[in-house]
């Protein structure tokens, strides 16, 4: 069945009673105005489709949603994240007061803006209200704070390298990778330099040292996209030069959380792997498929 990206947020509604006759409901609410066009145009068809034939159809598709709500483990970790940077500084334990005042500043510096509707001026957006992109990227910042002004001690390093994979498997998830563009809604990827100024640790290990910067897709195979940001992963020289000789399949037997990325830098030049092709042969791309439709009109 085909995925249809709708830049919207869904939320489920649960009923107090759920039968087959009263289940729960997920409601969709769109982020900008190309989501609201989108919504219009394939509602709008299957409302055209059911006063032509005179009963009702149900709209069968899978949504693939980009901007969510942040999730659970996104909040978890920014906080284990804070108490990091905080234990980096401090010898004691931080209070709750002072894990907050930390997290506030760490947000004006690494976090998404949006303006203040009184004011007028530009205010970080705060986990609790974040989406899920926005959630990623203020990770990111946490990350690069902790890879570049941070020593951590042994179990401090556990908990923040528990975080960095849990991290990388989320962004695996995503349509595109937040941490990729400089500006995400216009679909800028950041430049070659910025990106190597953020990518201060290993992808694969979280280590630090000499980061080097491997192509998913070589050269050799796919010129034209060798210089965009979603083909570039951050590694130390020792695992560059085992990736050269083992294979991208049999490194991400090593390291399985960049498999996400990995994927999708695949099929974004192109290079399916043949699951994937089975998967797409299989659609059928007919006339009477609802959704299909209004999103090609």
């Amino acid at each position: 069945m085909p995925k249809y990206k709708l830049p919207v947020k869904a939320v489920l509604i649960k009923r107090n009673q759920i039968t087959l006759q009263n289940p729960p409901y997920v409601v969709l609410k769109e982020v900008n105005q190309a989501g609201a066009v989108l919504l219009r145009q394939l509602f709008k068809k299957k409302n055209d489709w059911e006063k032509r034939n005179n009963k009702n159809y149900i709209l069968w598709a899978t949504l693939d949603l980009r901007y969510q709500d942040r999730t659970t483990k996104q909040n978890n970790s920014v906080w284990v994240l804070v108490e990091a940077i905080w234990s980096s500084m401090e010898k004691d334990p931080p209070t709750e007061e002072e894990k907050y005042t930390l997290y506030l500043d760490l947000l004006d510096a690494y976090a998404d803006k949006v303006v203040n509707r009184i004011t007028g001026e530009k205010r970080p957006v705060h986990i609790s209200e974040a989406n899920s992109i926005e959630g990623a990227r203020f990770i990111d910042g946490l990350l690069y704070h902790l890879s570049t002004m941070c020593d951590l001690d042994y179990n401090t390093q556990s908990d923040v390298m528990d975080v960095l994979h849990q991290w990388h498997q989320d962004r695996g998830t995503y349509e595109n990778d937040p941490v990729d563009y400089a500006i995400l809604e216009s679909t800028t990827l950041r430049p070659e330099e910025e990106w190597r100024e953020r990518r201060r640790v290993s992808d694969a290990s979280g280590q630090g040292g000499d980061i080097e910067r491997a192509h998913i897709v070589s050269r050799g195979s796919d010129a034209a996209d060798i210089e965009k940001a979603w083909n570039w992963i951050a590694l130390t020289h020792e695992e560059h030069m085992l990736q050269h000789r083992i294979g991208w399949d049999d490194f991400l037997l090593i390291y399985p959380h960049l498999r996400g990325r990995v994927d999708r830098a695949r099929r974004l030049a192109g290079k399916l792997d043949l699951e994937f092709k089975r998967e797409q042969l299989a659609i059928e791309y007919k006339p009477e498929n609802l959704a299909m439709e209004a999103l090609n009109e």
